[in-house]
Order: structure tokens, then sequence, then C-alpha cells
């Protein structure tokens, strides 16, 4: 998703207030500046977490966000290794990177894997 400042301002100029706020919330880095620089003291990075579990419960999430989420639920990472890295593991006498199943555990019980639509 490319961030566009116009579009954002044209949703909620024309009242989709919530829908510019759901999608500028995927856009955060969350590097946590806004709470640095935020004069009232706020915890942004808070509110854009929420914004966010809100969207991914309503099925909002972007599809990337979808596929990096399914891929720590299943494998424990979000990026699963290309076939150079193993093949460079193996090279070098490392075992294969095998699943974290411990992080489908944790997914399971705290639902997040039931926003996903994962058993």
């Amino acid at each position: 998703m490319k961030y566009n400042p116009r579009r954002l301002i044209e949703m909620v100029n024309l009242g989709f207030k919530w829908e510019a706020l759901f999608e500028l919330s995927w856009l955060c880095l969350s590097c946590f500046t806004c709470i640095d620089r935020c004069p009232q003291g706020a915890d942004v990075g808070e509110v854009v977490f929420a914004l966010r579990a809100i969207a991914a419960r309503d099925g909002n999430a972007p599809k990337g966000a979808l596929t990096m989420a399914k891929n720590l639920i299943e494998t424990g990472r979000i990026v699963n290794p290309t076939a150079s890295v193993s093949k460079q593991r193996a090279t070098l006498g490392l075992p294969p990177l095998e699943p974290i199943s411990e992080v489908a555990k944790i997914a399971r019980k705290t639902g997040f894997s039931k926003i996903l639509g994962l058993k």
C-alpha cells in the first residue's frame, strides 16, 4: 500500500474517516517517534495498534499483513527462508530451520489465529 496523503484527505472530506484511519494505521512503521513528538503526551502507537486490531477483526487488513501473520503462526517466522538460505545453512553444517510451534500455541490461546481464520 503506497502512502498517498491526498487520497487520505479526500477520504476524510467525503466522510470516510474510519476508513482513512484504518488505511493510515497500516502505514505506521512502529518507530514510536509520534510518542516523542505528541504535545499531549498521548501514546499514539497504542492507538495505531488498536486500529489495526479492529481492522483485522473486521477483515480489513492488507493482504501482505495477513500473509505475514499466517507465516508467523505456521512457521514462527514472518518471512520464510529462501531456498538459497536453506542451501547456505546446509553448506555451513547448520540444521534446517524447523517451525517454532510455540508461536502457534500463543496465537491459538490469544485468539489471534481465529481472527485470521486459522485453526
